[in-house]
């Protein structure tokens, strides 16, 4: 079995930091990946963190699904859209794996909690062939402005 590579931290976060803001942060992840013409597509998914991995979900015919069995090469951001702005980027590489429904309903619950319960129950009734998406990184780089955007 190869060696996992290191993983390379810059900016001003630790990885405890790091830590604590994708944990707490349900914004979408920004996933840029190889399409193989010469340029990158980008696709923004539901994720959470753990375990020093990010996890997303798909429908295993999507674009970035095929794109990513192809090259699990990617590159990612997760920051919110508005100032002050803070986040976190990176590199890593991501498997696709079958029987996502378990991820799924783990992201539904992250990002709507209990509200509207008609779309819920319209995700997950549509979910049988849902893909896991583990994204392990090899480079975090982190990004706070909120100091100096204070006024």
């Amino acid at each position: 079995m190869p060696d996992q590579p290191t993983l390379s931290l810059s900016g001003p976060w630790n990885l405890g930091q790091i830590d604590r803001f994708l944990t707490s942060t349900a914004v979408p992840i920004r996933l840029a990946v190889n399409t193989g013409s010469g340029f990158p597509a980008v696709t923004p998914l539901w994720f959470f963190w753990q375990d020093g991995s990010l996890w997303a979900a798909s429908k295993p015919d999507a674009a970035i699904v095929r794109l990513l069995r192809r090259d699990g090469r990617c590159a990612f951001d997760i920051s919110p859209e508005t100032p002050p702005y803070h986040g976190v980027r990176g590199r890593g590489g991501a498997t696709v794996m079958p029987d996502g429904l378990p991820m799924l309903r783990t992201l539904v619950e992250r990002y709507m909690g209990s509200e509207s319960p008609e779309f819920r129950s319209w995700l997950l009734g549509r979910s049988a062939d849902e893909c896991a998406i583990r994204i392990d990184p090899v480079q975090l780089t982190s990004w706070d402005f909120r100091q100096r955007m204070q006024k």
